[in-house]
């Protein structure tokens, strides 16, 4: 990691950059879960409608058999969801720290005149 005022702006330059490329993945992966549940709600609904016979827990097994797919679909649209999120987080994280370190060089060279 670079340690003098030039290499730690050109890194806050560079995590810039990526964190508003991640946050532009959390807004697509977002908006694809939205659509993978709307999917998938509808489908169940579709599929409870068209259940006629047998116990709840049956009717519940035939609806899944029918959206089971819909579902798993909607939970890795979720989990992508949740991982864009937590690299944005951590991209934060790392940038916050690095304002830290130059806003300490810059308290420094102030001292320092």
């Amino acid at each position: 990691m670079h340690t003098d005022l030039e290499g730690l702006s050109a890194e806050a330059v560079r995590l810039s950059a990526i964190l508003e490329k991640g946050v532009a993945a959390l807004r697509q992966a977002a908006v694809d879960y939205a659509e993978a549940e709307h999917e998938y709600r509808e489908r169940q609904a579709m599929a409870y409608l068209e259940t006629e016979h047998g116990t709840v827990a049956e009717r519940e097994a035939q609806v899944y058999a029918v959206v089971g797919d819909w579902r798993r679909r909607r939970d890795l649209a979720d989990g992508q969801k949740l991982a864009a999120l937590e690299a944005v987080r951590s991209r934060r994280a790392q940038l916050s720290a690095l304002q830290t370190l130059i806003a300490a060089h810059r308290a420094e060279a102030e001292l320092a005149r």
